[in-house]
């Protein structure tokens, strides 16, 4: 169960490396942010949750931090999270991943 791992998880932190383009990044959407912390969440869990963190444009650089909503795919039910970017280094970066421990009302 997802939920449970997730519970377990409270913080994971998984390196992901985004396109490299050549030119160093500074701005990315949130929706690929989104899809950095579901595939973590998936790499730790064994399960790939859908993560929604918006549709804005969010800069690229470490401590920046974005609240998402989490959706268990087994349960149905969303939890919010927050996910922190870090380890910056052109388009690469590393995202943590805290989720509530009780389902959002």
């Amino acid at each position: 169960m997802l939920r449970s791992a997730i519970l377990a998880l409270a913080v994971a932190s998984v390196a992901l490396i985004a396109g490299c383009s050549g030119e160093p990044a500074t701005e990315i959407a949130a929706s690929s942010i989104a899809a950095a912390a579901a595939a973590a969440l998936e790499q730790s869990t064994g399960e790939l949750p859908e993560v929604d963190c918006g549709d804005d444009i969010v800069e690229l650089k470490n401590g920046t931090k974005l609240d998402c909503v989490l959706t268990d795919p087994k349960l149905g039910e969303d939890f919010d999270s927050r996910v922190t970017i870090s380890a910056v280094n052109g388009a690469s970066y590393s995202v943590s991943v805290e989720v509530s421990e009780e389902p959002r009302e």
